[in-house]
Order: C-alpha cells, then sequence, then structure tokens
C-alpha cells in the first residue's frame, strides 16, 4: 500500500471487485527500513502518501468504510513467517465484502 500514489483509488478498486462474502487480504506494515533517517527506497518515495508504510490503524480506517466487516491480525510476533524475530509493525487487514 505504501508504494502507491493513491491507495484510497487503490482500496475502492478492489473493494469494489469483492463479490458479497468476498474477502480482500492485505499483508503490510512499518518495515525497519521505515525508520527515522533511512534512506528511502526509490527516488520520490517520500513523496507517497504512506511513504515508508501504513500503520495498522491508519489502513483499517481507510478499509473499514468500503468493507462489512474487517479485522487486524498481528504478524510481527510471529518469526517463522519472516526468518527472524522482528520488532517491527506487521500485520494483515481481513476485509470482507
Amino acid at each position: 500500500m505504501w508504494t502507491l500514489p493513491d491507495p484510497g483509488a487503490a482500496l475502492g478498486a478492489w473493494t469494489g471487485r469483492l463479490r458479497p462474502g468476498g474477502t480482500l487480504v492485505l499483508v503490510e506494515g512499518r518495515w525497519r527500513e521505515a525508520a527515522e533517517g533511512a534512506a528511502a527506497y526509490v527516488p520520490g518515495a517520500g513523496a507517497l502518501p504512506w511513504a515508508g508504510g501504513v500503520t495498522a490503524d491508519e489502513l483499517a480506517a481507510a478499509v473499514r468504510p468500503l468493507v462489512a466487516a474487517l479485522r487486524v491480525e498481528p504478524l510481527g510476533g510471529n518469526a517463522a513467517l519472516w526468518g527472524r524475530a522482528v520488532t517491527d509493525e506487521r500485520y494483515a487487514v481481513i476485509a470482507t465484502a
């Protein structure tokens, strides 16, 4: 999500394609690369609306009005998912139309 120039438009398009009861899963976070002072991953990335990552609260707030149900599953505490322990925020937003 954080690499998109218009994440709201993308979310609207994606949720608009869901059938009733369909599910959208977004795996996101505030990765360590987004830490204060870290170099942008590409030139100009700092101008993106969610440059460096989006918090679970921010993404849930953007998706919630577009779907019938939504939950956030924390993923950062599961080292098996990432190959090592992580300290940054990682999560999945699971939204149902």
